[in-house]
């Protein structure tokens, strides 16, 4: 996962709400940087105009990283501490494009270093965030308070920048600030097991004491179990601070393996936690052989095997942009060598997110990333197939992904982008039919999609609950919404 990839803010929808025709012109004009359009309009329209997200043409030109279109507005006097509906300022975009020049060219205009956004976050916050060390700095030297909003020292230990972390400590640096998962960052580093970092802090004055543990005891890890709201899954404990996705229980429900996406992991790493003695053990790295990205477990009803995307070597060949399929065979503590499941499997795309039924057939997506399809391969005379698409009813124009097969393959879950949906992302369920084919899809909801995104749904190993992910995190409900649907 790249730093972009945490960055799970609503920020994409600064140009997604239209107003009239003629009053959005002025900001494509910014988004394009036609400067000769702007200066046109301008003898009509005003320089500060928002549009349906209450943004302004600066704004824009930051947000599309247009240079000269933002110091041209600069210059005919553009109001830079302009509020927009997700209470930013040009400055935040300025940071998110990483340009330096914008952000002196705000500061010096009087831009409000000392600010929170609608999600509590600062700008010194976002320049830690998009490791900009040189911004960083002239946000302190502007006086920017490290101590306001939410704390940017987690953000730094989160990427194990200690160079960026010193910057943020001074005598007046809240040492062991609490973000929302109730963590200091020490206790972050100490989950990482970042050394150096440890060190540090704990010379800063970082309070050992003060690091959250964990006593989790009893069936799914522990927690109180949902009803029809989804909430957030082991908080702090695997749905953490990092981007987490596809918890797959093994039958008995003793072992929960997900996915852990880190620049510190290789991209992406599987863990697990296991139930030891009655307590449920602090997540650690899966037993799978070698250091690539590892991602989408998924675990067999009998326990036997796991299937995941990966993008080690095929047959000694390296390429680490790509992405295949592989399994493991489990015995106990026993794992096998990674299995590549073969070129009849897998194809010249990105291979992801592996599910297979009780009939031993294998459901995953693949095709152009911006329209990849839900497949199935049929496991037959011991082997996989040449994978077939699951037609219309499933499949659309836009980018359909992540599927989750039911057991007896009744039903196909999936995540999609498709028009129509709740939000950028959308989870959708297709119910297989008395003569075989798959229902048209619909969509799962307002109790499980929301106008952000979700995407990774799957189901605990007894079928009751469902989970899925919403903006980085491992939400749970109950799954009586599979039935509910099908009913309607």
């Amino acid at each position: 996962m790249t730093r972009q990839g945490f960055f799970m803010g609503i920020v994409w929808l600064i140009c997604s709400i239209p107003m009239q025709a003629q009053d959005l012109t002025i900001h494509n004009a910014a988004c394009d940087g036609n400067i000769a359009a702007m200066d046109s309009l301008l003898a009509t329209v005003d320089i500060n105009l928002q549009n349906g997200t209450e943004s302004t043409p600066l704004q824009l030109a930051a947000f599309c990283r247009q240079s000269e279109a933002f110091h041209f507005l600069i210059k005919k006097g553009a109001d830079v501490n302009i509020l927009n509906r997700f209470q930013e300022t040009a400055l935040y975009y300025a940071i998110r494009a990483r340009d330096s020049s914008m952000v002196a060219s705000l500061l010096e205009k009087g831009a409000i270093v000392n600010m929170v956004n609608g999600e509590n976050r600062t700008p010194i916050f976002r320049a830690v965030q998009f490791g900009q060390e040189g911004i960083l700095d002239m946000l302190i030297q502007a006086g920017g308070d490290v101590n306001l909003g939410e704390s940017p020292m987690h953000e730094a230990v989160l990427f194990e920048e200690l160079h960026i972390l010193k910057k943020l400590i001074n005598e007046e640096t809240e040492i062991d600030p609490l973000n929302n998962y109730e963590n200091t960052p020490l206790a972050i580093a100490q989950r990482q097991g970042s050394t150096e970092v440890i060190d540090f802090l704990i010379s800063k004055g970082a309070d050992p004491k003060k690091v959250k543990s964990f006593n989790l005891r009893g069936d799914y890890v522990g927690q109180p179990l949902p009803g029809s709201e989804a909430v957030i899954f082991a908080k702090g404990f695997i749905s953490t601070e990092n981007f987490n996705h596809t918890p797959a229980f093994n039958p008995d429900q003793t072992e929960v393996y997900y996915t852990l996406e880190s620049q510190l992991a290789h991209g992406g790493t599987i863990m697990v936690s296991r139930l030891i003695d009655g307590k449920w053990k602090a997540p650690e790295p899966s037993p799978i052989e070698g250091d690539f990205r590892e991602i989408d477990p998924f675990i067999t009803s009998d326990g036997t095997k796991m299937y995941y995307s990966s993008n080690r070597p095929v047959n000694g060949k390296e390429d680490p942009n790509n992405i295949d399929l592989w399994m493991v065979h489990i015995d106990g503590d026993t794992w096998s060598d990674p299995i590549h499941l073969g070129e009849d499997v897998n194809t010249e795309y990105l291979d992801w997110f592996p599910t297979v039924s009780d009939k031993g057939n294998l459901f995953f997506s693949t095709g152009p990333n911006a329209s990849s399809n839900i497949v199935y391969s049929e496991f037959k005379d011991g082997k996989f197939q040449k994978a077939i698409s699951l037609g219309d009813s499933v499949n659309s124009e836009a980018r359909d992904y992540d599927p989750l097969i039911a057991p007896d393959e009744s039903f196909v879950m999936f995540s999609s982008n498709r028009p129509g949906g709740i939000g950028s992302v959308d989870i959708y369920i297709s119910f297989r039919q008395p003569d075989g084919s798959w229902g048209k899809a619909k969509n799962m909801g307002p109790t499980v999609n929301t106008t952000g995104g979700e995407f990774a749904p799957k189901l605990s190993a007894d079928g009751k609950y469902l989970f899925f992910n919403r903006g980085g995190e491992i939400y749970w409900r109950d799954a009586r919404i599979i039935e509910e649907l099908k009913n309607d």
